[in-house]
């Protein structure tokens, strides 16, 4: 049987000073989750060490300008943790396709129903990301600018990034390619789920992508 990263709830982290919907958080997560929650931006790397969260709830309103940077070191210290952003229909959307580049995994809306945001958190901590239709759209459009302009080599001949990749690393980047989730795949190799997320941590920094969506369609252009 594969190692299980399930003895106890995974931890999230949130981030938020909103009280109505740090409440409904808590109604909707405690339970299935471990929740830990802190209503100030003031020494938020140290919380992010401290608590170690598979995944972090962020609202833009609490950390303001400081938002790409915070997502940028809450990366760096702590690889592993996922990113969900917390938007408010009311206030100045975020820049959606900016933060998912920089490594954000999830946008959710304070409205999402109960429902959905269970759903979401479960899929983000199990290696999905949760983005909207229209992202989406907007990053494939992109990409696929990017591949007839030159700036992507997906093939194996011309990208010799790939040969960098272990046996087992494009195994499971076959898997990811064909829709697995992380716990799928440890199921599937007899693996961990956190040593799948190793994999793709290797993954992702090898052939300089930044998330699965990036690395499915990597491995598409590749057939």
């Amino acid at each position: 049987m594969p190692a299980s990263d399930s003895r106890r709830p995974p931890v999230i982290l949130v981030a938020c000073n909103n009280a109505p919907l740090t409440d409904r958080i808590s109604s909707i997560l405690d339970g299935s989750f471990s929740l830990v929650f802190t209503t100030s931006s003031t020494g938020f790397s140290t919380w992010v060490s401290q608590s170690n969260p598979l995944l972090t709830m962020l609202d833009p309103a609490l950390f303001g300008e400081s938002l790409h940077a915070t997502i940028t070191e809450t990366i760096t210290r702590t690889p592993l943790t996922r990113v969900i952003i917390l938007e408010d229909d009311n206030n100045r959307p975020v820049d959606q396709l900016t933060l998912f580049k920089s490594g954000v995994h999830g946008f959710l809306s304070h409205s999402i129903t109960s429902t959905l945001m269970l759903k979401a958190a479960h899929a983000v901590c199990e290696g999905e990301i949760w983005i909207p239709r229209q992202l989406i759209t907007k990053l494939i459009g992109e990409l696929a600018r990017d591949t007839h302009a030159g700036t992507h080599t997906l093939n194996f001949a011309g990208n010799s990034s790939i040969e960098h990749l272990t046996p087992r690393e494009i195994q499971v980047a076959e898997m990811v390619h064909r829709g697995g989730n992380n716990k799928s795949i440890a199921r599937s190799l007899d693996i961990s789920e956190r040593t799948v997320k190793a994999h793709l941590s290797a993954i992702f920094r090898k052939l300089d992508i930044e998330n699965r969506l990036h690395l499915a369609l990597f491995f598409n252009e590749l057939k």
